[in-house]
């Protein structure tokens, strides 16, 4: 019997990319979107598509009809709290409301590893998101339903975004390891947690087994993706030179003071017990990436 899933966030930026591996596992998927036509031409073919609005809590109610395993995967680019909605609290509190009286029976959610581990923040400084998110997941933990959190380390996926031409933009001073991660890796945990009794209740740490700096990684990635460039290292400052909105600059920024003090320890050894052991590197992934990337 082939395992079955629903998703919300699947045509995100790191959702398209899960379902289609899921969906490469063998996994049934349904997607809650709220534009199907666009969602056509993004998520594989096979996957179920259903209207759905997490703004919306009727229209989620209609989505999750028959819906067992739920994974959310939303993410918030603002640090405006007082914001009268946010899909990863307002948003996630409709999704939840709608689980209960659908009788979802087990939600999975995504989150930075930096929310169960503040210890790993070097000058104490919390990812501004967090304050945010932190009622979406308490609202899941509270609704009876049993759940699995997936924190997850920095995702080699974002890196192609910083690669311009033949440059790839390294900004500020990185000297602490990270232990990247990536959403191959992700979605083999995601489907190992499906009908899993022992990922139940659980909150996992995402990580790779590679510990490098921002900087390193950046390098090591950039060598197997697109060899020709080079990484290009620029000051903290270069943020404000890059013409950004200003909401979109101010957020820049705090990614990445919170990326230049954060110091991460390796803890995923009870998630790779349950769950599986990591099988990508970077230089692997970048390799994956490249190659899908190439035309058909």
């Amino acid at each position: 019997m082939s395992k079955k899933i629903t998703i919300i966030g699947a045509t995100g930026h790191l959702g398209h990319r899960v379902t289609a591996k899921l969906v490469a596992q063998g996994a049934e998927v349904t997607a809650v979107v709220r534009d199907p036509a666009r969602a056509k031409t993004i998520l594989p073919a096979s996957v179920r598509l259903v209207q759905g609005d997490v703004a919306d809590p009727a229209s989620l109610v209609t989505a999750l009809a028959g819906t067992e395993t739920l994974y959310i995967t939303l993410n918030t680019e603002s640090l405006e709290v007082t914001l009268p909605f946010h899909s990863e609290r307002e948003g996630v509190k409709n999704i939840v409301a709608a689980a209960q009286k659908t009788g979802v029976c087990h939600i999975m959610q995504i989150a930075g590893i930096d929310f169960i581990h503040p210890e790993f923040s070097t000058k104490g400084m919390a990812y501004g998101t967090n304050a945010i998110r932190k009622e979406g997941i308490a609202a899941i933990k509270d609704s009876g339903i049993p759940y699995t959190f997936f924190y997850c380390s920095v995702f080699m996926d974002s890196m192609p975004k910083f690669l311009e031409g033949e440059e790839m933009a390294v900004i500020g001073e990185h000297v602490n390891p990270i232990y990247f991660t990536n959403t191959t890796e992700l979605a083999a945990l995601v489907f190992n947690a499906i009908d899993n009794p022992a990922a139940r209740g659980k909150e996992f740490a995402v990580q790779g087994r590679e510990a490098m700096t921002f900087a390193q990684g950046s390098e090591e990635f950039l060598c197997h993706f697109a060899p020709e460039a080079q990484v290009l290292k620029l000051p903290f400052e270069t943020v404000r030179q890059m013409g950004l909105p200003e909401d979109q600059a101010i957020f820049f920024e705090h990614l990445l003071s919170f990326l230049e003090q954060t110091s991460e320890q390796q803890v995923s050894a009870e998630t790779w017990r349950i769950l599986g052991e990591p099988q990508t590197t970077i230089a692997s992934f970048a390799q994956e990436l490249r190659a899908e990337a190439q035309p058909a």
